[in-house]
């Protein structure tokens, strides 16, 4: 059974043992900055983990934590920062049960437009999370924004239906 809550500043460590456990040395090739998980990302993880209300969700499948989704609320939309699943536990809805928990929260917020991104790496390959948006119902908005360490960043958006 898949269990879907808000994170805490004690679940830190925990979140930092998924994005490692969620790929592979040779899927981040290209991907990843040099330092691997971004100082400034794990900087700001913890800065939203320490709100009274955080904006952080962690998948646990049999009290396990598998999973986490970390989200910011925008002026017109709702901004999926983050979503990472640990690589043993994909394709079991995992991710897809977080993306639809953060719909709810879109719906509950009468907003109605969800981004996210994935980068492409200097060959021009999608990050692998590019697929699963997809299937998530994001679509493509060709827009394409350069990022650091050769990637560019691809905007996908979701419309959500009005409650």
């Amino acid at each position: 059974m898949i269990v879907i809550r808000k994170a805490c500043s004690k679940d830190f460590q925990a979140l930092i043992k998924i994005m490692k456990e969620s790929t592979t040395d040779k899927e981040v090739i290209g991907f990843v900055p040099p330092e691997g998980i971004s100082p400034t990302f794990l900087k700001e993880l913890a800065e939203e983990l320490d709100h009274s209300d955080p904006n952080v969700l962690m998948a646990e499948k049999d009290g396990v934590p598998v999973g986490f989704a970390y989200y910011s609320f925008q002026k017109n939309f709702v901004e999926i920062q983050e979503t990472d699943v640990i690589r043993e536990y994909q394709g079991q809805g995992i991710g897809k049960a977080l993306v639809q928990h953060i719909e709810q929260v879109t719906k509950e917020k009468r907003m109605h437009c969800l981004v996210t991104g994935a980068s492409i790496n200097k060959n021009g390959e999608p990050w692998k999370a590019y697929g699963f948006w997809l299937q998530m119902g994001f679509i493509d908005t060709g827009e394409r924004i350069q990022g650091e360490y050769d990637l560019k960043y691809v905007k996908l958006v979701k419309q959500i239906p009005k409650a």
